[in-house]
């Protein structure tokens, strides 16, 4: 199962030094971390809050990869669908965003599968696969709480619930529906990102269309739209949250745009936007320390068949906000 790419290796060490002479580098401090072409089109990305590895995986085949943020080592660690060796012949999204438990698991949004699913990062097996009714579907990103996992549907409006001690095989019921509600659901695509408080009291979610965000109230199960101003956030896509700092990833205008929220969580004022020339379509982020860790999926290259390579990971000082 598991695959080491030392040549990868020497070859992020050259791609490393080409960056460190490029006037964006000095801008922002920004490291890529490349990735195998068996990563391609990399969506998904997470910190394991044991360990501090970074995961990510291939939206064409749902493989996940470890990237050790030090060395930039990439290790296949898992191929829950079985498609690693025989990806589809029309590539077609079967795993986007991920989340990592720090028990030794990832919680996978499966895309147009219509399904999530659990790994076990240790022993790259799946250990379980949630299925939701038939109809249009987009399992589109994760948001954990202690105790549960919440992921966004872009096609059907409404969201759904599974309870983190409940690692088996399940069909769903929606556990939220958004009809009738402030979050109205209207030209593709919709809800996109979602991120929880470390209290797990509330979501924030946003519609990447628009790029509207919204608080969710876990439980009351209470909608309220989030007042951002006319701070741009159309194509908003992957969210992070570190205290009443808010990052959100603008995927069509290759940036990351930083706001700063009201104790509420009912108000955003804009503290900083920064577009690096690292970044290529990104999709998801992540927190590790003090840097964001953000996927460039290069999905708008997938259907011509051009992307650049290799594949990469950037990693972005928090510093750059200042």
């Amino acid at each position: 199962m598991r695959k080491l790419w030392t040549t990868h290796l020497a070859a992020s060490a050259m791609f490393g030094a080409l960056l460190a002479c490029t006037p964006a580098l000095a801008q922002t401090d920004a490291r890529v971390l490349p990735l195998p072409e068996a990563a391609a089109y990399p969506e998904g990305v997470t910190v394991d809050p044991a360990s501090g590895a970074i995961y990510t995986n291939s939206a064409n085949t749902g493989v996940v990869f470890r990237v050790d943020p030090e060395t930039g080592a990439v290790v296949q660690v898992a191929d829950p669908l079985d498609l690693g060796d025989s990806p589809p012949a029309r590539p077609v999204s079967v795993a986007l965003g991920l989340k990592a438990d720090g028990q030794g698991r990832l919680w996978v949004a499966g895309a147009r599968t219509g399904s999530m699913h659990v790994v076990d990062i240790t022993t790259g097996q799946r250990l379980a696969r949630f299925t939701t009714p038939e109809g249009p579907w987009l399992i589109n990103d994760v948001a954990l709480t202690s105790d549960a996992a919440y992921f966004t549907d872009t096609l059907r409006p409404v969201l759904w619930r599974v309870a983190r001690d409940s690692v088996a095989d399940a069909v769903l019921e929606p556990w939220l529906s958004f009809e009738g509600t402030v979050l109205e659901y209207g030209e593709e695509p919709n809800l996109n990102g979602i991120v929880a408080t470390p209290d797990g009291r509330y979501l924030i979610v946003v519609l990447m269309k628009t790029g509207r965000l919204f608080r969710i109230d876990t439980h009351t199960r209470e909608i309220a739209a989030i007042d951002a101003g006319a701070s741009a956030l159309d194509g908003g896509d992957g969210l992070a949250l570190i205290a009443q700092r808010l990052f959100l990833v603008r995927q069509s205008a290759g940036e990351v745009v930083a706001l700063d929220l009201s104790p509420d969580l009912l108000t955003a004022v804009e503290r900083k936007r920064i577009k690096p020339d690292e970044l290529a379509w990104p999709a998801t982020v992540a927190v590790r320390g003090d840097q964001l860790i953000v996927a460039n999926s290069q999905l708008n290259r997938r259907g011509s068949g051009d992307p650049v390579l290799p594949f990469s990971l950037v990693s972005i000082p928090l510093t750059a906000f200042d």
